[in-house]
C-alpha cells in the first residue's frame, strides 16, 4: 500500500506546476480581491497574487528573471532590460517578464517602449493591476488625464474598494474638472 501511495504522489508531482497568469489559484484570489473591504486585506491578497506572478517554474528563465529583478533593484536598468528580453524570448507567454521589462523601460523614461510591453502584459493577463497602474502613471506623465481616469476605472473593476486607486482617480477627475 505504501508503494502505491508513493507512486501516486510521484505521479501528481510529475505534472508541471502552473505559474504566472495561468495559475489555478488566481481566480479565487481575484474574487477575494474584488470583495476585499479594507487596505490590509487588499494588500494581503495583492501580495499573494504578486508572489504567484513571480513564480517562473521554468529553469530556462528563472536565473535571467531574478537577475533582471536584481539589476532593476540596483538601478542597472540596461542590464535589467537585457535579462528580461532574454526571458521574453525564451518564454513569450510569461506575462511578468513583459511587465518587468515595461517597468525597467518606465524607469529609464522610455514610455513608448514601456507602453508596448504593458500592452503585451495585458494581452496575457488583463487583470494585471501592476501593468495597469504603470500605464496610468505614463498617461499622467504625458498629460493624457482622461486616459489615466479610464485606467483607474479598469483597476477599480478588479478591486473596487482600493482606497489608493479611488484617491488617484478622484485627484485626476478634480484636475480635469479644474482644467476644463
Amino acid at each position: 500500500m505504501k508503494f502505491i501511495n508513493f507512486i501516486f504522489i510521484c505521479y501528481i508531482f510529475s505534472f508541471p506546476v502552473k505559474s504566472d497568469q495561468f495559475d489555478s489559484r488566481l481566480p479565487n484570489l481575484f474574487a477575494e480581491l474584488y470583495l476585499s473591504k479594507d487596505n490590509q486585506e487588499i494588500n494581503s491578497v495583492t501580495r499573494k497574487i504578486w508572489d504567484i506572478w513571480h513564480e517562473t517554474n521554468d529553469i530556462k528563465i528563472e536565473a535571467d528573471f531574478y537577475r533582471g529583478m536584481e539589476s532593476m533593484r540596483t538601478n542597472d536598468l540596461i542590464m535589467s532590460v537585457a535579462f528580461f528580453t532574454r526571458v521574453i524570448k525564451k518564454k513569450p507567454d510569461f506575462a511578468e517578464g513583459w511587465n518587468k521589462r515595461a517597468t525597467a523601460y518606465f524607469m529609464m523614461g522610455e514610455f513608448d517602449k514601456s507602453l508596448l510591453d504593458i500592452n503585451q502584459t495585458l494581452k496575457l493577463e488583463p487583470r494585471h493591476f501592476g501593468a495597469l497602474d504603470g500605464m496610468a502613471l505614463i498617461f499622467t506623465h504625458l498629460k493624457h488625464y482622461n486616459k489615466a481616469v479610464k485606467i483607474y476605472d479598469k483597476m477599480l473593476s478588479i478591486f473596487p474598494n482600493n482606497q489608493s486607486i479611488i484617491n488617484k482617480k478622484l485627484s485626476m477627475t478634480k484636475y480635469l474638472s479644474k482644467s476644463a
